[in-house]
């Protein structure tokens, strides 16, 4: 079997690792202030909080901005939905925008329309590694005094215009789980400029507590990293240049080998020329396909020993979420989208392999 996503461990993790165990410092530690040191190097951030998770970033963030039972918030409606199931369990006013149906990131003009007085954040998701319109909307929010929450869990090193996807925001959050660019197993981390953003979020992330011991300030939450898993992280992000390159080596192979096929039924990802991609997988777009024909070519490449991924569900596609407007573009994406293996270790044999397989399939 071929797999959607295989982390890549390198010796110097098992180093790290070992030293950490050997230290007796396995909850707290010194890799934890040395991760999220080397975090706000590379991203040119004033400040990192690692997290337990990447939906626990998302939930730091708000409420490390006071967001509160019934304050407005929009989200798109495609991309992975932990800040909307975040925005559910504290009963915020959650309104759905679509995507653009090219680069699958929240749409600009939809946005526009949705945004009220009432309005206090939007979070924009790097959905697949891209950040359509970031910059767009960044300028746009900072006019009108909405907070901007940018889930970038898929999106660790992508760059637009040079500046790196999660610092366009008030507050970026990131995932480290097993499937990411880099990995600490589980895990995640918020990234921020405000000091008193980054102070909220060590408070409710540490119970609550802040100077004194077992003193509760506010009601918090255990969310902290371990220094195991930072110790992963730290010796991960040594590696990050170079699983940068390795991960857009392979998209490009995929490009070259679906280019033979000439398959004008199918479209990936737009990506803005002002847009350095990190791929997190292969997105593919089947135009004239339906959400029953793309399932069943995810069990027939199964059945080859390739596995591979649906879209992500438009919210209006599950029954926890009502009386939602019609989303076109996320539906239209939700029933027609499948993801193909990219990881590490992914050969260009094995790339050649699945897209030959892909295509007779499709053909079929």
């Amino acid at each position: 079997m071929i797999p959607w996503a295989k982390p890549k461990i390198f010796l110097s993790e098992k180093i790290n690792l070992n030293k950490a165990l050997n230290s007796s410092w396995i909850s707290g530690g010194n890799y934890i202030d040395k991760f999220e040191n080397k975090i706000s190097r590379k991203l040119k951030i004033k400040y990192v909080s690692s997290v337990s998770n990447g939906t626990a970033a998302l939930h730091s963030a708000f409420l490390s901005l006071n967001l509160k039972r019934g304050d407005e918030i929009i989200i798109p409606g495609f991309g992975y939905l932990a800040a909307a199931n975040i925005s559910y369990l504290m009963e915020l006013k959650i309104k759905f925008a679509d995507v653009n149906i090219q680069n699958f990131c929240l749409d600009y003009e939809h946005l526009k329309k949705l945004i009220t007085s009432k309005t206090k954040a939007v979070v924009f998701i790097h959905t697949y590694g891209n950040s359509g319109d970031i910059q767009k909307i960044s300028s746009l929010l900072k006019k009108k005094k909405i907070y901007l929450i940018e889930d970038a869990a898929e999106a660790f090193g992508t760059k637009v215009n040079n500046k790196y996807a999660g610092t366009f925001g008030d507050i970026g959050t990131f995932s480290f789980h097993a499937t990411k660019n880099i990995t600490t197993g589980e895990g995640g981390c918020i990234i921020t400029n405000n000091k008193k953003i980054y102070e909220n979020v060590n408070l409710y992330k540490n119970h609550g507590v802040k100077n004194k011991r077992y003193y509760h300030i506010v009601p918090g939450h255990n969310f902290r990293l371990t220094n195991l898993q930072a110790a992963l992280g730290y010796s991960q992000m040594n590696h990050l240049n170079e699983i940068i390159k390795k991960r857009k080596l392979l998209y490009y192979e995929y490009l070259k080998a679906f280019n033979k096929f000439k398959n004008f039924n199918l479209s990936f990802q737009k990506i803005n020329k002002s847009n350095n991609f990190v791929p997190w997988t292969l997105a593919i777009y089947l135009k004239d396909s339906s959400e029953q024909k793309r399932d069943k070519i995810i069990n027939e490449m199964k059945k080859k020993g390739i596995e591979t991924r649906n879209g992500f569900y438009c919210p209006q596609k599950l029954k926890m979420y009502k009386n939602i407007k019609k989303l076109n573009n996320s539906l239209h994406l939700s029933n027609r989208v499948i993801c193909l293996p990219l990881f590490y270790e992914l050969t260009k044999k094995e790339i050649n392999k699945i897209v030959n397989v892909f295509n007779k399939i499709l053909n079929n």
